[in-house]
C-alpha cells in the first residue's frame, strides 16, 4: 500500500504495550516519539478481563499521544495465525494469484470465507524458485482485536503478524549484515524464532517465553510470581545470581532444543542454507548468561540487537530508545509499513474496514472534483442560455424550417442504408456458400460413394451365395431419403445438437488431432490442417429388427472407418468419430386390433425418445375403423433424441393394418414395423 508521512507501529504484548512514530527523513527514518505502557495486570493471567487491560492501556497511550493525522498498524501474535510456505512450480506471473488461491485452499484449515489471509512470493536473487508465504487469521480474532481500538477512537489501517513484524524492522535495518540469520524474539509467553536467508523467510512460534523463567524461579524459590519477576530483573545485582541462573536452566535447555529442531527443520528444506548468526530481542535477552549459553549449545554467533541503525533522533530520544530497544523490533516493523518502507506488505486488515477508509482518504478529492464539475455545469448552463436566446430570437425560421427537413432527410436515408446492408449481408453470405460448395465439387462424388458403399446392402452384397436360399437370413437393407450438407468455415464453433446444426462461419482454425490419432496424421513441415468442412445431416429407415443398432453398427461405424484422420487416409477429408451425433428413432407397432395406441418411443445410441421426419403412425380399432396418432418430432431441449412432448389421435375412415409412412404419404410406400434414423457428422476438408 502506498506509506503515509507519518506512521505508529503499536505492538500489545503480554506485558505491556509497545509504540513507536516514524516519519520519513530521506532514506532515513526520524522517530518522533515511542512509549512503553506496562499493563495494570498481565494478559497471561486467566483472571483477569485482557479486553479491559488492553484497552486501558490504550486509553494512557492516547493521553499522551495522537494519531489522528497518522497511519496505525498493529500487530497480532504469530500464535494466533496461521503461516505457511509452499514453492510454486513454473508459472506466468499473472497466473500466481490463482494458483496461491488455489493453495489457500488446500493448506488453511478454515473455508476462506471465515479467514482474513494474504500471501507475499519470495524468490532468491540467483534462483528461479518461487516461494510464497500465506498468512491467515480467523476472523473473529482480527475482529476482537480491533474492538479494542475502536473503543478507545483510534483507526486503524493495517494488522500485520508479529514476526512479519519483526522481519520488516530486520530487513530494512539490515540486523544479519547480509548474512543467514536466525532471529529470535522472545516475549513474555511465546518466542518467535524468523530466519532469513537471500530475501527468503521462515518462521515459527515458540511456545517459550520470558514468563517460563519467572515461573521456574517462582517453584524454585517458593516466591510469588511478582517477587520471582523483580527476583528475575535484578538477577545481575543479587547475591544468589548463580542460584538464580541454576533454576533458569532447564528453561534454557527447552529453549535451546526447541531452536535446534526449528533450525534442523528449516535446513532440512532448504539444502543449500547457511545460517551464520543469531540476532536476540525481546526483554527476556536482559538475562545474565542467556546470550552465552545460546552460543555455545548453538554453536554460531550469537549478537543482541543494540540499535536501529537507519533511524534519526534527538539526543534525548535516542539515549531513552537505546534503553527500551529490545522490546521494540516489532513496532518499528509495523510503523516501516505503515510509512510504505516494508519489504512484506501483506495486511489481514477486513477488507471492508480497509475499503471504508480508502473511500474516506479520498473523499477530500472527491469534494474537490464535485465542486470543479459543479462549477463547469453551472457555466455550461449559463452559456447554454445565452446561446438559446439569442438563437429564438433570430428571425430566420426559414432556417429552422430547412434544417429540421435536412435531419428528417439524413434519418431517412440512415435507416434505408442499414436497411440495405443487411439485405447485401445475408446475399453474401449465401452466395458464399454456394461458392465453397461448388470449390468442392470434386469432394462430393468421393463423399457420396462412401456415404453408398458405407449402406448394409452394399457391403454385404453377395454374402451367403451358393450357400442354399433356406439357410440365410434375409438381407439388411437401409434407405437413404436425404443428404443434406451444410459448409463451414470453423467447424469448432459449430454445436449440433438436437439434430440441428448451426453452421456459421467463423475464422478459420486449426482442428485439436482426433482421440488416438497419430502423430503422422499432419505432415512434418506442411502447413497446418484447416478447420473448413461441411455439416452433413443423413435421413432414412431400415425395416431391420433393432433397427437402431443397424444403423449404428452397419452403417454409422462403417461409413467414419472410410476416412479416418491418420496418415493412411489419402482422401482430400476425413471423418471424427466422437463428433457424430446420433440420435436416431424407434417406433415399434402394437399388437394387431389395439385401438389407439401411442406409439412406444425408445431412444438408440444412449438416448430416449424420437427425433427425425414428421411421422403418423396409424392403428386399426375393433369397430373397424383406423386412428391416427401424430407426434411432433421437435426434441425437447436438453438431450440426445428427446421423449415426444405430445400427441393428437383423430379418426380416419376405413380399416387399415398398422402402418408407419412420413408425412409426405402419396410418394412414400407403406412400411412395417419401421425406424426411422437420423444422425449429423462432420466432414473435415484438408
Amino acid at each position: 500500500m502506498a506509506g503515509a508521512q507519518a506512521a505508529w507501529g503499536i505492538d500489545i504484548g503480554t506485558m505491556s504495550l509497545k509504540a513507536i512514530k516514524l516519519r520519513k527523513d530521506g532514506d532515513r527514518v526520524q522517530v518522533e516519539a515511542f512509549d512503553v505502557i506496562d499493563h495494570d495486570q498481565p494478559l497471561s493471567d486467566p483472571t483477569v478481563n485482557r479486553d479491559e487491560i488492553i484497552r486501558r492501556s490504550l486509553t494512557r497511550f492516547l493521553d499522551r499521544h495522537t494519531t489522528r493525522r497518522d497511519a496505525v498498524f498493529v500487530s497480532v501474535p504469530g500464535s494466533m495465525a496461521f503461516s505457511r510456505f509452499v514453492k510454486l512450480p513454473p508459472v506466468e506471473p499473472k497466473k500466481v494469484p490463482e494458483i496461491v488461491r488455489f493453495e489457500a485452499i488446500q493448506q488453511i484449515p478454515f473455508p476462506l470465507d471465515q479467514v482474513n489471509w494474504d500471501f507475499y512470493k519470495f524468490q532468491a536473487p540467483d534462483s528461479p524458485d518461487v516461494e510464497v508465504g500465506i498468512f491467515a487469521m480467523k476472523k473473529d480474532l482480527v475482529e476482537e482485536v480491533l474492538a479494542n481500538f475502536s473503543a478507545v477512537g483510534m483507526s486503524v489501517q493495517g494488522v500485520q503478524l508479529s514476526p512479519l513484524a519483526v522481519y520488516n524492522a530486520a530487513a530494512y535495518d539490515d540486523m544479519s549484515n547480509g548474512k543467514g540469520a536466525v532471529i529470535v524474539d522472545m516475549g513474555a509467553d511465546h518466542t518467535d524464532l524468523v530466519v532469513i536467508e537471500r530475501g527468503m523467510i521462515w518462521m515459527r512460534s515458540i511456545n517459550i517465553g520470558g514468563s517460563h523463567f519467572t515461573d521456574a524461579l517462582s517453584k524454585s524459590f517458593k516466591r510469588p510470581f511478582d517477587k520471582a519477576e523483580e527476583l528475575k530483573k535484578n538477577a545481575l545485582q543479587s547475591k544468589y545470581q548463580k542460584q538464580i541462573f541454576q533454576a533458569m536452566r532447564p528453561v534454557f535447555a527447552d529453549l535451546v532444543a526447541d531452536i535446534q529442531r526449528s533450525i534442523g527443520h528449516y535446513s532440512s528444506s532448504h539444502r543449500d542454507s547457511r545460517l551464520d548468526v543469531v540476532v536476540g530481542m525481546g526483554n527476556p535477552f536482559r538475562l545474565p548468561n542467556l546470550q552465552k549459553y545460546l552460543q555455545q549449545e548453538l554453536k554460531m554467533d550469537v549478537v543482541r540487537l543494540d540499535q536501529f541503525k537507519r533511524v534519526n533522533a534527538d539526543s534525548k530520544t535516542a539515549a531513552a530508545l537505546n534503553d527500551n530497544i529490545l522490546s521494540l523490533p516489532a513496532a518499528y516493523g509495523l510503523a516501516i509499513q505503515g510509512l510504505g518502507l516494508a519489504e512484506i506488505d501483506t495486511n489481514l486488515l477486513p477488507v471492508e474496514i480497509a475499503r471504508k477508509m480508502m473511500w474516506k482518504s479520498k473523499q477530500p478529492w472527491f469534494i474537490a472534483a464535485t465542486a470543479l464539475i459543479v462549477l463547469g455545469v453551472a457555466s455550461l448552463g449559463a452559456k447554454y442560455y445565452s446561446a438559446s436566446g439569442a438563437f429564438d430570437k433570430m428571425e430566420a425560421t426559414d432556417t429552422h424550417a430547412s434544417n429540421d427537413a435536412a435531419l428528417n432527410k439524413f434519418s431517412a436515408a440512415k435507416g434505408n442504408y442499414t436497411r440495405l446492408g443487411d439485405s447485401v449481408k445475408a446475399s453474401q453470405d449465401t452466395a458464399e456458400n454456394f461458392v465453397k460448395l461448388a470449390q468442392y465439387r470434386a469432394l462430393w462424388p468421393m463423399l457420396n460413394l462412401d456415404i453408398l458403399d458405407s449402406l448394409p446392402q452394399a457391403h454385404s452384397q453377395g454374402a451367403g451365395a451358393g450357400a442354399g436360399p433356406s439357410s440365410q437370413p434375409a438381407p439388411v437393407t437401409i434407405v437413404l431419403t436425404r443428404i443434406d450438407p451444410v459448409f463451414s468455415s470453423n467447424l469448432s464453433a459449430v454445436s449440433v445438437t438436437g439434430g440441428t446444426t448451426n453452421a456459421a462461419a467463423a475464422a478459420p482454425a486449426t482442428p485439436a488431432p482426433a482421440k488416438g490419432a497419430k502423430a503422422a496424421s499432419v505432415a512434418q513441415d506442411a502447413e497446418p490442417e484447416s478447420n473448413r468442412g461441411f455439416i452433413v445431416t443423413i435421413n432414412g429407415y431400415t425395416t431391420a429388427p433393432r433397427g437402431w443398432e443397424v444403423v449404428k453398427n452397419q452403417f454409422a461405424d462403417v461409413l467414419m472407418k472410410k476416412a479416418p484422420h491418420d496418415a493412411t487416409n489419402q482422401k482430400p477429408y476425413y471423418f471424427l468419430p466422437e463428433e457424430v451425433y446420433q440420435p436416431g428413432q424407434v417406433i415399434a407397432r402394437p399388437a394387431p386390433g389395439t385401438t389407439g395406441t401411442t406409439p412406444t418411443v425408445a431412444g438408440p445410441w444412449g438416448g430416449s425418445g424420437a427425433h427425425g421426419s414428421y411421422w403418423d403412425f396409424f392403428v386399426p380399432d375393433l369397430a373397424g375403423t383406423r386412428q391416427a396418432t401424430t407426434a411432433p418430432a421437435t426434441p425437447a431441449p436438453g438431450g440426445l433424441g428427446a421423449v415426444v412432448a405430445a400427441a393428437q389421435t383423430r379418426d380416419l375412415p376405413g380399416p387399415v393394418d398398422a402402418f408407419l409412412s412420413t408425412r409426405d404419404s402419396s410418394t412414400t410406400p407403406l412400411l412395417y414395423d419401421a425406424w426411422t434414423f437420423t444422425f449429423v457428422f462432420k466432414v473435415h476438408v484438408k
